[in-house]
């Protein structure tokens, strides 16, 4: 009997799985969070307290979910609550210039392995290197007319603001 109960559900999931189709499957797969790793053993001048890592997995998670709603929105509302400054003024520009041309970006995220680098001493700024596996789609309307699979490196910045950390910069680096 409890064969027979596990067939019926593999049967139902697949034909939800096939009901669903490819964008279904790519929706499903994007609300998911982004898998971060954080090494913070080569940080300095100071150690990073277990709190702050726990801190900065958080809220650089959410800085990248921020960044994928906001571009498959339109909308500049999601990077605020995650974003300051340079990183905040560059992300708000793309959004302002897909939002001119008529073009959205979907991103399916497959994680980041981010090492701290540098954690000041008053533990108000964190320097970090991300080697992120993205996937980007470019679509206009419903329509993809572009897409691309990259690992691509990042220097992210993050300082602490209000309850959170929020990117002051991210800049993607060549050759590393």
């Amino acid at each position: 009997m409890k064969s027979l109960r596990s067939i019926v559900l593999l049967a139902v999931a697949v034909s939800a799985a096939a009901s669903l189709g490819t964008a279904g499957l790519l929706r499903i797969f994007a609300d998911t969070k982004p898998s971060v790793q954080l090494n913070v053993d080569s940080a300095g001048p100071r150690q990073v307290e277990d709190n702050t890592q726990r801190s900065i997995v958080r809220d650089y998670t959410a800085a990248w979910q921020g960044i994928r709603t906001a571009f498959e929105q339109n909308s500049t509302a999601p990077l605020n609550e995650n974003f300051t400054g340079f990183a905040l003024d560059r992300l708000s520009q793309r959004v302002k210039d897909q939002q001119s041309n008529g073009l959205k970006t979907r991103i399916v995220d497959h994680g980041h392995k981010v090492e701290a680098i540098f954690y000041s001493i008053d533990g108000s700024a964190i320097q970090l290197r991300d080697t992120a596996s993205i996937e980007t789609q470019i679509l206009d309307g419903t329509t993809i007319i572009h897409s691309d699979q990259a690992q691509i490196h990042y220097v992210a910045i993050m300082t602490g603001a209000e309850d959170r950390w929020k990117v002051r910069v991210l800049q993607s680096v060549e050759g590393e």
